[in-house]
């Protein structure tokens, strides 16, 4: 049996009733965070480039295009929402799975399952599938080589999770759930070269991997084929887009959920920002230490955290617009100092030119430290030593940044996120019906009960 009709056997059997009570919060907590980053998202003109373009070019259907008025086919929905999830780089992660699957995975669960009129609990089964699926098969394909290649794993592995989540909300059979895999396989796309200049293609890339797995679902619900070895095969996807994947891991049944261990952001920002951002924050919260004092600022990372965030310096420590400040650790560090906070006012066109942050930035140094790979990919770790003009330091190493399994965000603080991101965009009593139904969610018969809240 190939690992892609494995893994189709596997999700058909998973119902609803199944799901420990930990996968259905986690899939209540992913939702509400997506909805946070989108909201969050709809007020970048990358956004309302895409949902232009998405009126313009896929037909009138019946899903939800959030925080409008419009209502697109499945595809269509999924591609705009989930494109608008992305742009503000705060949406939950992977560690190990190497990417971003709420982005992919959440707008392909809600356009399908409005398409066909389905549940809450559809709804929540198919979000615990997709996660586990875009996880499972990014744990088994040494993410990191994909990076190296200039691939982001968010796309790559976003296909086969949206798909997976696809089939599964339109109750394919496992032949041809194994079908759609092999179908989105030749969707695989997803390209970093944008991190050479700040441009915008990035936040594309979960918009596609959600309207490609519904396009390859509704195919092979019509019949159409596609490789059943597509993961393992000898031009399949691990072969040609990682180095030392090792997909017998997907055979590995023991442990939770995937959806269980997934991260949560609270910076505006590049997940390997975060933890440096963490110890900026708490080093100023604990200790009084006027600006004017400051003489450096030392980053240390891991390799590829050095590698995605750290370097080219000439970029790193010149950002020109909002997309090289997310991906930017002086940037990101200097801001944080200055405001004590990283959200969406300190990461803007605006803010990344800012003379006090420009001076500040020079004060800033960025090194990969070789002690803290041993941590990566479960972890990422950051170390920042702050010394001040009469030599005395202040050092804060932070293993596990906040909204790691490790040290969680609440459905709380997921909450005050969403409340903060979806200023502007929703009124106190809808934002309150929001949360409500997303907390009971598997008490909701129709999806669109639910839908109806986001336009």
């Amino acid at each position: 049996m190939t690992y892609a009709k494995s893994l189709a056997e596997k999700y058909r059997d998973l119902k609803f009733e199944k799901l420990s009570p930990k996968s259905v919060e986690s899939a209540k907590q992913v939702l509400i965070d997506y909805l946070a980053c989108t909201y969050a998202g709809l007020s970048y003109e990358s956004s309302n480039i895409i949902r232009e373009f998405s009126k313009g070019n896929y037909a009138r259907g019946k899903c939800t295009i959030i925080g409008s008025r419009g209502k697109l086919v499945p595809a269509g929905a999924a591609f705009t929402n989930g494109a608008t999830g992305h742009a503000v780089e705060l949406d939950d992660c992977s560690n190990e799975g190497g990417g971003h699957p709420g982005v992919t995975i959440i707008p392909v669960a809600l356009a399908v399952a409005e398409h066909l009129g389905l549940s809450g609990k559809d709804v929540l089964r198919s979000i615990v599938i997709g996660y586990d699926t875009f996880i499972r098969i990014g744990k088994a394909a040494n993410c990191d080589s994909c990076f190296v290649r200039g691939f982001h794993p968010t796309a790559l592995f976003g296909m086969f999770g949206a798909a997976m989540t696809s089939s599964r909300l339109f109750n394919l059979s496992p032949e041809k759930t194994t079908n759609a895999l092999g179908i989105v396989g030749s969707y695989v796309a997803g390209n970093l070269e944008c991190y050479t200049d700040g441009s915008l293609t990035k936040r594309l890339h979960p918009g596609m991997a959600a309207s490609s797995g519904i396009t390859a679902a509704m195919l092979a619900a019509k019949g159409y084929t596609g490789p059943k070895t597509i993961l393992e095969g000898p031009r399949g996807f691990y072969h040609a887009y990682c180095d030392g994947a090792h997909p017998e891991d997907l055979e590995r049944s023991d442990g939770p959920l995937e959806i269980e261990s997934v991260s949560f952001k609270p910076h505006a920002c590049c997940r390997l920002n975060q933890a440096a951002i963490d110890a900026v924050l708490e080093i100023f919260s604990k200790n009084t230490i006027p600006l004017e004092s400051i003489k450096s600022i030392q980053v240390e990372l891991t390799e590829r955290a050095y590698d995605i965030v750290g370097q080219p310096q000439e970029i790193k420590f010149n950002p020109k617009n909002a997309v090289d400040g997310q991906f930017s650790t002086p940037y990101s560090v200097a801001i944080a100092t200055l405001e004590k906070r990283a959200l969406l006012d300190e990461y803007t066109d605006e803010s990344v030119v800012r003379p006090d942050v420009n001076e500040l930035m020079k004060k800033i140094s960025v090194k990969h430290a070789t002690d803290l790979d041993r941590f990566y990919p479960e972890s990422f770790p950051a170390r920042v030593t702050v010394t001040t003009n009469d030599e005395k330091t202040f050092v804060k190493e932070v293993r596990y940044p906040k909204g790691d399994p490790q040290s969680p965000l609440t459905w709380d603080d997921l909450v005050r996120k969403f409340d903060y991101c979806s200023k502007g965009f929703s009124k106190k009593q809808k934002k309150e019906q929001i949360v409500e139904m997303v907390k009971n969610l598997d008490r909701v018969e129709n999806i669109a009960d639910f839908t109806k809240l986001l336009k």
